[in-house]
């Protein structure tokens, strides 16, 4: 997310919530899931695939972008006790400072300090790689064809994320929408496509290093709140299927309560967070879209 006037527009709803922490799980599942030859049942919906113990795989941009899949996150990490990992491609670097004390030594320090907090309380791994994140005013931003170009100078962002796959193994990745990418963030466009490309090559025996993985199921989120498609400001469809964030993450805390809470430790990105947390229920039901990146594919370099 990591910028104030693309949350901004990117969510419009409202309540807040005072919620304390509670990490008593009221669930554990085991095993990995039962897949048919094409991957999965076409049946069963998400959150029966999680039960089975789906390993989950979050791909995003920033270390803050996991407010918009927490409640799917929170559901397999928390509920059912899946392997879960976040895979972030910067460290926020290009972000506003809004803690009182500063960000000392730096800002992309402090933020991968913070997500580092985020991820424990989720029970998720983290890897947090170190391509170019586009400083503010927004206007300044790279286009997301450009920004491939400058983050292939760090290195391979593909291989990159190949490699995360399959070392992690996930059953499922979950990760932006690549045409809008939640609030026309270009830096969350092009992960959506580095992660759909890589989700595709893991599975190639003919690409080097590792063994191959083929993941399950890869699903978009889409920031589809009814204001913003009035308005022609959300991801476009079609919807596979709407997440239920108010289901049971803990004993006492539904996957949304659960989100909510971890935006607190985002310290340095407190306008942002603040803005999640007053309009929660946005995050209430989660509208995805189950891709196929063996049959689709997005191009990273295709211009924007």
């Amino acid at each position: 997310m990591d910028r104030r006037s693309f949350i901004t527009k990117g969510l419009l709803t409202g309540a807040a919530i005072a919620a304390a922490p509670a990490l008593l799980s009221a669930s554990s599942a085991c095993g990995r899931p039962q897949v048919g030859a094409d991957g999965s049942p076409e049946s069963q919906g998400l959150d029966g695939f999680l039960a089975q113990g789906a390993r989950t795989m979050w791909i995003a941009a920033h270390p803050d972008d996991e407010c918009f899949s927490g409640g799917i996150l929170a559901r397999s990490s928390i509920y059912y006790k899946n392997p879960t990992h976040f895979t972030l491609m910067t460290r926020g670097d290009g972000g506003e400072c809004c803690r009182p004390q500063g960000c000392e030594p730096d800002l992309a320090t402090v933020r991968a300090g913070e997500i580092a907090k985020v991820a424990a309380l989720y029970g998720a791994g983290l890897t947090l790689e170190k391509f170019f994140n586009a400083p503010l005013p927004v206007e300044s931003f790279p286009k997301r064809h450009e920004l491939f170009e400058i983050w292939k100078k760090h290195r391979d962002p593909v291989a990159f994320l190949v490699e995360e796959i399959r070392k992690f193994k996930p059953d499922l990745v979950l990760t932006f929408e690549p045409t809008f990418g939640g609030t026309n963030h270009p830096e969350h466009q092009l992960t959506s496509r580095l992660a759909t490309t890589a989700v595709r090559v893991a599975a190639d025996p003919s690409f080097a290093g590792g063994q191959p993985h083929r993941v399950a199921r890869t699903y978009f989120m889409l920031n589809r709140f009814w204001l913003l498609r009035l308005a022609g400001a959300a991801d476009p469809g079609p919807v596979s299927e709407v997440f239920d964030a108010t289901l049971p993450a803990t004993d006492v805390m539904s996957c949304v309560d659960f989100m909510v809470y971890a935006t607190r430790l985002h310290e340095t990105q407190a306008n942002d967070m603040g803005t999640v947390r007053k309009l929660r229920f946005a995050f209430n039901n989660l509208t995805i879209r189950r891709v196929d990146p063996f049959t689709q594919s997005w191009d990273p370099a295709e211009p924007a």
